[in-house]
């Protein structure tokens, strides 16, 4: 999926949309659901926003990469489950994780500009309309903290959330991040005894292991689908908006629209990731957010309500063979390549030049440039590193002081 051509299409499946200018309240008693759960409203982008990068991620260019930093550890030989210990049934587990995961219902108010009718003469009034949509979600914190996607809630007007045991409540944005499609919520008015799910780690995901998606399908309220990990570090997918940073667990459990912002779980019961998107063109092939990237942001937006990256201040590609073979690294350095430095980056203060092969940042290997981008950007602004890189013909290190990502 590195090139535009022959893609599938993608879309992002939160969005069951529903008759226009209905209260909220009676959307989330479901009286809605009934006349309008098939109403497709996912965005699908064209094939030119496939793999163009916005400007904050600058750091890498999109490029076929292997697989990305919360996926790593895949390469890790792990012993297989003995058949016995596979589970026969998930209902168990299910049981005890469905309670956890809530449903979203938005609405968004959305104004047409008045203009001037050149037949008539007459002026048209500004119209206005009212949007509603479904998504998913689940609870990470007793007192109401929600992990769901930034597109679930994109411009909602109101947002509200149906608990498993069906009581209704309003939720406010605590803080979003449209370059993971990450937003967290806080329901209003719960008491501080909300059921929780247990946060994973994706980078103990192996292909081939079983997963279980949960959320409101097609307004299908706590919906479970089975499937295993399909691929893992799945990136430059043509997924329209800011999201630059991707990473994804592809998995064949389904998802659909009403899906997304619900969480993918492992056999032990904790959340590996956050369903996002599913392709328009394919079935069985829907693609998550590895729980990683969300924990690795979660402080941020609960204290900012934003992220704010550092930065290098350079330009990065991986490491081609034919570079390889011509400077006579070993096999065992993977990297990232230097293609341009920044007038004025940290980088360039530094001495780090086009060519250079960044190595290790703080001892930890660099695996590729995507992998280099996700970890620049989370190191802090303001804070200095070491850096490893290959220059010329030797491993030299130097010690950077990490920049603010331009906007």
């Amino acid at each position: 999926m590195s090139s535009t051509q022959g893609r599938p299409k993608l879309a992002r499946c939160f969005a069951a949309h529903l008759t226009p200018n209905a209260p909220l309240a009676a959307l989330l008693s479901g009286a809605l659901l009934a006349s309008a759960l098939f109403v497709g409203g996912c965005d699908t982008p064209g094939a030119d926003s496939a793999s163009s990068a916005p400007a904050e991620e600058a750091t890498a260019a999109p490029t076929p990469a292997q697989p990305a930093p919360a996926q790593t550890a895949q390469n890790r030989p792990q012993p297989a489950l003995p058949a016995a210990t596979r589970p026969a049934s998930f209902a168990d587990l299910v049981a005890e994780v469905r309670p956890a995961v809530v449903n979203i219902y938005t609405r968004q108010e959305i104004r047409t500009p008045g203009r001037f009718n050149p037949f008539s003469g007459s002026r048209i009034v500004p119209q206005r309309r009212v949007a509603e949509s479904l998504g998913s979600g689940f609870i990470i914190d007793a007192g109401g903290q929600v992990l769901t996607n930034y597109h679930v809630i994109k411009d909602a007007t109101e947002i509200g959330v149906r608990l498993f045991d069906n009581r209704l409540f309003k939720a406010e944005v605590i803080g979003t991040d449209p370059k993971t499609d990450v937003a967290l919520l806080q329901i209003i008015g719960a008491k501080s005894d909300l059921p929780t799910i247990k946060l994973g780690d994706a980078k103990d995901l192996r292909v081939g292991d079983w997963v279980v998606a949960i959320g409101n399908p097609l307004g299908l309220t706590s919906t479970v689908t089975a499937g295993i990990a399909s691929a893992i570090g799945r990136h430059n997918l043509p997924l329209g908006g800011a999201m630059s940073y991707q990473d994804f667990i592809q998995t064949d459990a389904s998802i659909n629209p009403g899906n997304s912002g619900g969480p993918l779980i492992n056999t032990q019961g904790e959340v590996v990731g956050i369903n996002t998107a599913v392709s328009a063109e394919g079935q069985g092939i829907g693609f998550a957010t590895p729980i990683n990237m969300a924990v690795e942001i979660l402080e941020q937006l609960q204290t900012n309500g934003r992220v704010e990256r550092s930065w290098l201040g350079i330009y990065a590609d991986d490491v081609p063979r034919r570079v390889r073979e011509e400077l006579g690294l070993p096999d065992d350095i993977s990297g990232a390549l230097v293609t341009n430095v920044v007038a004025g980056g940290p980088a360039e203060k530094v001495g780090l030049k086009r060519g250079d092969i960044l190595l290790r940042i703080n001892s930890q290997p660099i695996n590729d440039a995507k992998h280099l981008a996700w970890m620049a950007s989370n190191l802090g602004i303001g804070k200095t590193v070491e850096l490893e890189f290959w220059h010329y013909d030797a491993i030299k290190r130097t010690q950077l002081t990490l920049g603010a990502l331009p906007n």
